[in-house]
């Protein structure tokens, strides 16, 4: 047996596997078509993590860890494993049911395969310290430390340690400051303690953490996860676990505790206090064959009751200090079909739910469709279901789709129709939307893959720079044409790019733009070097597009580019030895003609902004 999987093994890695977009690329491709600015950060921060220590596949207490494993692939992991043996190699994930080749290619980067043995004694000596030190910040001074509007200097600077044994338990204290803070006034400063898989104690964490429970219809905090281009909606909750390093935004703070008590269910229970709110609830989970279901409670109160001035678009917004929200989900999954759902209720009596089905066609096919039906008086403010706007006063339609074409073309589509019944900010009367993600990619031999996106999108806005009792509306347009050529030999990987964007709106001046950039990464044993320059020529905001490049480890880093211009960014990283690694990078934006970037306390002046990171990283 061990021969015969071995002799499997070979072919698989003799077959040429297309070179998807990894991740962090996915992140990029989410935030310039959609042209949104989500905070994407906490998910660049646990991916750079999972790069500098991957888990072990043969750890599948850890893999049900990832945001990107179905609770079903761990389970059917397990099955394998237990029928099998452990996995000789990531190569061999192809052979688990449920992982097909499009999750595989995300999951090498972040994962190894290796022998494990989970310890029946802890042993804390065999725990990881790392320590992360930086410091960096803008080379041109902006108007606001001229004027003394910014009370601190240009220098953002931090400092994380964090304690892990094989992801059982993981000790973490950080400290941030950002541009423009004093040193020790206002700072940002996280901790967490965790502990998983200690008897009943299925997790249990002490400080900052998230909630991810259901489709996020009732309670979802912290990493919003995003859909990639052919791929459904639906949400793997893995409900309690630590928060991001340096995540300021949707954490909690308190204690939180999932605990098994057999027959298949889990009970979580969390309680939170931060900034003037108080948070506690719970939630059950019950899992029999291929089904899982739960239901969930939470509460919110403040200490001040939440008062929002009249406008025409928020009078259906939350006002008062308190709500309280029930829900229930389920997950079933039969052969090739993925049924997934949650409704919620508020203390209003308004309810809020979003449900779908996937199936997959074989091989990497797949097709689904979801649906949402959120009230506009549906008040949480801890939901973060799928939407395009916001868990409230949104309904719409999803179909996603995944293809194996002939001539080994890769075809990915998603789709979304929806409409506001209320009014919202920006867009003062009930309105409609639409979207659309295409992708259609093709290996050119075997270390070469070309892709071509496009993204058309339409939404209502009021028109803006005009009488505001006008409330004129628009319709608006916006288009975007990607064409993408990546090639990996070795340790060298070229990446370029072409872009295009047309925003045509009824009312207001049309805008376009267009970019082209080169990226080139260089990855030996001990050096990594990636540097890409770009060049861009966009008309206004409406037009802008952002461009993923690499950078340090909680450094989150996708700029905007707007206007004319060229960008340099280089990135490099040695490792001095196994336990210490220094990382450097330096990035330069110049706009020809200007004298004067930005505008307020932010402007600086000149035709360049140049900025410039230092870390250090220590294992002990």
């Amino acid at each position: 047996m061990a021969i015969v999987r071995r002799i499997l093994l070979i072919l698989m890695l003799m077959v040429p596997i297309p070179a998807l977009a990894q991740v962090e690329d996915a992140i990029e491709q989410w935030l310039v078509e959609e042209g949104g600015e989500e905070d994407a950060s906490e998910l660049s921060d646990l991916l750079l993590q999972l790069k500098a220590d991957p888990i072990n596949v043969n750890d599948t207490a850890s893999m049900a860890m990832l945001p990107f494993v179905s609770p079903f692939q761990s389970k059917a992991l397990r099955n394998y494993i237990l029928l099998h043996g452990q996995l000789l190699s990531v190569a061999e994930l192809h052979a688990v049911p449920g992982f097909d080749s499009t999750l595989v290619a995300w999951l090498e980067p972040y994962v190894v395969a290796k022998p494990y043995q989970e310890d029946v004694v802890l042993q804390w000596h065999r725990g990881t310290h790392t320590i992360v030190s930086g410091m960096g910040g803008a080379v041109e001074e902006a108007e606001g430390y001229r004027n003394g509007h910014y009370e601190g200097d240009r220098l953002r600077a931090l400092v994380c340690y964090t304690y892990n044994y094989r992801n059982r338990i993981s000790l973490r204290v950080s400290a941030d400051k950002d541009p423009g803070e004093e040193w020790g006034q206002n700072n940002y400063y996280g901790y967490h303690l965790m502990m998983r898989d200690m008897g009943r104690i299925k997790r249990l964490v002490v400080g900052r953490y998230n909630l991810h429970f259901g489709q996020g219809v009732t309670l979802w905090t912290g990493l919003e996860p995003f859909n990639l281009t052919g791929s459904s909606p639906v949400r793997y909750a893995s409900g309690v676990r630590q928060a991001g390093v340096f995540n300021e935004q949707d954490w909690q703070q308190g204690v939180a505790t999932t605990i098994g008590v057999g027959y298949g269910m889990e009970v979580s229970a969390f309680g939170s206090r931060k900034e003037g709110e108080w948070l506690g609830g719970g939630h059950l989970t019950w899992r029999r064959g291929n089904l899982i279901s739960g239901m969930t409670a939470v509460g919110t109160w403040l200490d001040d009751s939440l008062y929002l001035r009249d406008y025409a678009y928020n009078q259906t917004y939350f006002r008062g200090d308190r709500t309280l929200n029930l829900g229930m989900d389920a997950m079933y999954q039969r052969g090739p079909l993925l049924v997934f759902g949650e409704v919620a209720v508020g203390e209003n009596g308004r309810l809020a739910g979003v449900g779908g089905a996937r199936v997959s066609a074989g091989g990497s096919n797949s097709f689904g469709v979801t649906a949402r039906y959120y009230d506009p008086l549906y008040h949480n403010l801890h939901a973060q279901a799928y939407a395009i706007s916001t868990t409230r006063n949104e309904q719409g339609l999803a179909f996603d789709a995944r293809w194996q074409l002939p001539f080994r073309l890769t075809a990915l589509v998603n789709m979304d129709i929806h409409r506001f019944p209320a009014l919202r900010y920006g867009v003062y009367r009930p309105s409609t939307g639409a979207w659309l993600r295409a992708q259609l990619g093709r290996p050119l031999g075997r270390h070469t893959v070309a892709e071509v996106r496009f993204a058309w999108r339409r939404k209502e806005r009021n028109v803006p720079n005009v009488d505001t009792t006008l409330y004129i509306g628009e319709q608006t347009l916006r288009r975007q044409l990607q064409g993408q050529v990546r090639y990996e030999c070795g340790v060298w990987r070229l990446t370029t790019r072409a872009v295009a964007t047309w925003f045509d709106p009824e009312v207001s001046e049309r805008q376009a733009g267009w970019l082209v950039a080169q990226e080139v990464r260089y990855g030996a044993r001990r050096l990594q070097v990636a540097a890409q320059g770009v060049w861009f020529d966009i008309d206004g905001y409406y037009a802008r597009m952002y461009l993923s490049e690499s950078s340090l480890q909680y450094q989150f880093s996708i700029p905007m580019l707007n206007g004319r211009g060229a960008r340099l960014a280089a990135v490099v990283r040695y490792e001095v030895s196994d336990a210490l690694a220094i990382s450097a990078k330096y990035a330069i934006t110049a706009y020809p003609g200007v004298e004067q970037i930005g505008t307020g306390d932010a402007a600086t002046e000149g035709n360049m902004q140049q900025t410039w990171n230092l870390q250090l990283r220590w294992r002990l």
